[in-house]
């Protein structure tokens, strides 16, 4: 029986409490858990990419490591929390099996709608693999030219000489020409027919 009446009110018994509390405290110590594992992992990532940046057949930018760095951490987190709110639902008697179902229906369906924002992620994540440009460079993205201000796995946001702050989605950039790799301090300047 989970509802008995007391005082003319009603309320859980006894044992549906303790049962419920006894599920609280499962999830309290899940979300413990992954926090202590998400600690561990970050410390784990860091150090993997230092040590990686040591090695000798390794030439790359600071900035392109610490964004590597923060991106497969940003992932470690969401695949950790994700377990970890489904272990919470299994936890408090949820079934999951059920659940997981229902969401991979829904992901397909999300799935077709977003295609552009999926090759959004995979291109953007490509470009930062690749180091194609990093934070700070001095670019030429299609036909705009400027410094890379932010590089994500959707957008990068470019700001050119006059101030302008232009955004691309990473699956619309189609042409880079990265003048800081050659050396150039200043955007090359098109030499006009007269």
């Amino acid at each position: 029986m989970d509802v008995v009446k007391w005082f003319n009110t009603y309320v859980m018994s006894p044992d549906k409490l303790v049962s419920l509390g006894g599920a609280l405290l499962k999830v309290i110590f899940i979300f413990i858990v992954a926090r202590i594992v998400i600690h561990f992992v970050r410390v784990a990532i860091e150090k993997m990419f230092r040590i990686r940046s040591r090695t000798p057949m390794m030439r790359h930018s600071e900035r392109r490591e610490a964004t590597l760095t923060k991106l497969c951490q940003n992932i470690a987190v969401y695949i950790i929390y994700f377990i970890a709110a489904l272990t919470a639902l299994e936890a408090m008697g949820i079934d999951i099996k059920a659940l997981l179902a229902g969401v991979s229906i829904v992901g397909l369906a999300v799935g077709f709608g977003a295609q552009n924002l999926v090759k959004d992620i995979v291109t953007g994540f490509f470009i930062i693999f690749e180091d194609q440009f990093s934070v700070g460079d001095l670019v030429k993205i299609n036909d705009t030219a400027g410094t890379v201000e932010e590089v994500g796995l959707r957008i990068t946001k470019l700001k050119a000489p006059d101030g302008e702050v232009f955004f691309f989605a990473n699956s619309a950039i189609t042409k880079v020409a990265n003048y800081t790799l050659g050396g150039k301090t200043e955007i090359p300047v098109p030499e006009s027919s007269s």
